[in-house]
């Protein structure tokens, strides 16, 4: 094993050494079982023999393993409640389930959820365990209040008369201050007002603001420190603190979402919207028309996300410097500019060569301009798919596009689908472009070793015929060893039987594809007519 192994890796090796099915390994150092994420080279302060860690492997029990990976795999807190009593009360079993589903615990078996150390285990884990405990240990206040020491939020799951207990509830408190949101009645009204516990119950959880006294609210370091832990918190400040710059601006920063509980006067505020933007483009929908106009704004937005383009103002959307500044960041902006400039052929010949894939968002004239499209083209061959359809049958267009990208010629038309000097472009470009060559081309021997040259798949759309000629295919196999692939049935059975395919597949037989492309020639010369 190396130090940079994981246990993980450990349990891998010994599978394939041992047999040993890596869920039923348990490989123990010390005192200590160690878990798969563990690395071995880290291990070495725990416990290390004489050239290396000195590692015990304890075999699981078969039904143990099966279960444990079970419960891991589940999606529900239910698995375990199919399984038979004696792994309800595995104790490991039970805390995989926990882990992966904290209401798992109702399903343990009885002596588990009355077992006090294991309880207070898997609430430290998980709060809403304390729920599942036997009904005698939710009712002991002093198993109650160990069990908050551990965990606060176990509050949410006390007994009424718990959560209404001052020493109860401080005891959530001093282990997580946000627990002070399940507390119940007069104390809870006294705390809620209590300005240093409401501070650090929303230092903790943002939301834990909704509880605090009014006075609270309104009071703008709780509030600040409410936003900065969630933003959507601001939703439970005092009007005037969503009005506050400041505050909205913490929170925006948090949460963009938070923008729509500020005041609607700092709609305008740049600074807020533009710290909204860079988390949400969409925030822009809560921003002033004067700030739909802001070049710098709407570009920051873009920038997170093209279609955020769609809040600008009109005048940019017609602003020729703005959109070409955008189709350069993004084609697909160019989408939502004016009508009247996806129209205009000057700016369409400047944006296609800033970005070739804006053709498709052009107007029917630019997209029929010569000079537009042959821009486009020559950038981006598969371009020629938005080109107007005299374009598409425009010999100098197609014939640049397809020497970019061999497949533009997926979008030529049909005449210049059969005219060889295209075609042969194109599968020069790319082998794969044959297979929108016209029929007659695809008898064409020279046209079609030049495809396979390529791209020996490029056979496989080749004039069935050709496929049949063993000399045609002896060529084909001598530009690309690959290619006997695709010669016909019959003519690869001939083949194989002088080692062809097997010499062409990169066996040990000793024959070639050549040799075997030459003996099916020859003795197909020799049978009689």
């Amino acid at each position: 094993a190396e130090r940079s192994w994981t246990v993980r890796a450990l349990k891998s090796a010994f599978e394939q050494a041992s047999g040993t099915p890596r869920r039923e390994q348990r490989f123990v150092l010390g005192m200590k079982e160690l878990v798969d994420g563990d690395v071995l080279g880290g291990l070495e302060e725990i416990g290390q023999a004489k050239g290396g860690l000195d590692l015990q492997i304890v075999r699981r029990p078969v039904d143990q393993a099966r279960w444990l990976e079970c419960v891991e795999a589940a999606n529900s807190a239910d698995a375990l409640a199919g399984a038979p009593e004696h792994i309800r009360a595995d104790r490991e079993v039970v805390l995989m389930a926990i882990r992966r589903h904290g209401d798992a615990f109702q399903h343990a078996a009885q002596e588990l959820r009355a077992e006090r150390s294991f309880v207070l285990d898997v609430v430290r884990e998980q709060a809403s365990c304390f729920q599942h405990a036997v009904q005698e240990l939710q009712a002991d206040r002093e198993f109650a209040l160990t069990a908050l020491r551990l965990n606060g939020l176990a509050l949410q799951f006390a007994s009424l008369e718990q959560r209404a207990d001052r020493e109860v509830i401080c005891t959530a408190l001093g282990q997580d201050g946000s627990a002070l949101k399940y507390a119940l009645g007069a104390v809870a009204t006294e705390l809620w007002s209590d300005r240093d516990r409401v501070l650090a119950a929303v230092q903790q959880d943002g939301y834990a603001l909704w509880y605090a006294a009014e006075e609270l609210r309104s009071d703008p370091k709780v509030v600040l420190a409410a936003v900065k832990q969630h933003g959507c918190a601001l939703r439970h400040a005092s009007p005037e603190l969503q009005a506050d710059p400041q505050i909205v601006l913490m929170a925006v920063q948090q949460d963009s979402d938070a923008l729509s509980f500020a005041d609607d006067r700092l709609r305008s505020n740049r600074d807020i919207i533009l710290a909204a933007v860079r988390q949400d483009s969409d925030a822009l929908q809560g921003a002033s028309e004067e700030l739909l106009e802001d070049r710098e704004l709407i570009f920051a937005a873009v920038k997170q996300d093209n279609h955020a383009i769609r809040y600008a103002a009109d005048s940019l959307l017609m602003d020729r410097g703005f959109m070409l500044a955008a189709v350069e960041h993004d084609g697909d902006t160019l989408e939502y500019a004016a009508a009247e400039l996806r129209s205009d052929e000057a700016f369409m010949l400047e944006a296609v060569e800033r970005n070739s894939s804006v053709l498709k968002h052009a107007g029917s004239g630019p997209r029929s301009s010569r000079r537009v499209v042959l821009a486009a083209v020559v950038r981006n061959g598969c371009a020629l798919r938005f080109a107007g359809k005299d374009l598409r049958g425009d010999r100098e267009v197609v014939l640049a596009a397809v020497r970019q990208d061999g497949n533009a010629i997926a979008h030529a038309s049909a005449e210049l689908l059969a005219d060889r000097e295209i075609v042969r472009a194109a599968v020069c470009q790319d082998g794969e472009a044959f297979r929108h060559a016209s029929q007659a081309l695809r008898a064409d021997r020279e046209l079609v070793l030049a495809a396979a040259e390529h791209d020996c798949a490029a056979l496989q759309y080749a004039d069935p015929q050709l496929l049949e000629d063993p000399d045609f295919m002896a060529e084909a196999v001598r530009r690309d060893r690959h290619a006997w692939r695709f010669a016909h049935a019959a003519l690869r059975k001939e083949m194989a039987l002088h080692g062809a395919s097997a010499a062409g597949a990169g066996a040990a037989a000793g024959g070639t594809a050549d040799a075997g492309c030459a003996a099916a020639k020859k003795r197909r010369r020799v049978i009689p007519v």
